[in-house]
């Protein structure tokens, strides 16, 4: 990782600090299946980070993205994990589900991740 990976990497991460508020992440990991009963377990591991919360633009409105659903951004450096759109996001006890996400990369490195989210 180049030096200037590293900076914007911890830059993003005091930005978003800053102008952001708490959101709760859920990593939702499948585990084994049963055949009793037919389901599939679930673990489910939180963490609590720095989000920004916004609309989406009239712009960005497809098939994918509809009018009401949100853009979350947050520092790649505040997560140990890449999410993906199996887990979940929690903001004031509303959750969401993560349609897309979007990566800002430096280098091969992530910088920013945008969340878009449906409740």
């Amino acid at each position: 990782m180049s030096r200037l990976s590293k900076a914007l990497r911890k830059v993003s991460s005091k930005v978003v600090f800053k102008f952001g508020g708490d959101i709760t992440i859920k990593r939702i990991s499948s585990g084994i299946y049963n055949p009793s009963i037919g389901t599939v377990s679930e673990t489910i591991t939180s963490v609590t980070i720095h989000g920004v919360l916004q609309n989406v633009n009239q712009r960005e409105i497809n098939d994918l993205i509809r009018d009401s659903d949100k853009i979350c951004t947050i520092a790649a450096l505040d997560l140990t994990f890449v999410p993906t759109t199996t887990d979940r996001v929690s903001i004031v006890n509303i959750e969401y589900q993560i349609i897309r996400i979007k990566t800002t990369e430096n280098d091969n490195s992530e910088i920013i991740y945008k969340l878009y989210l449906r409740s």
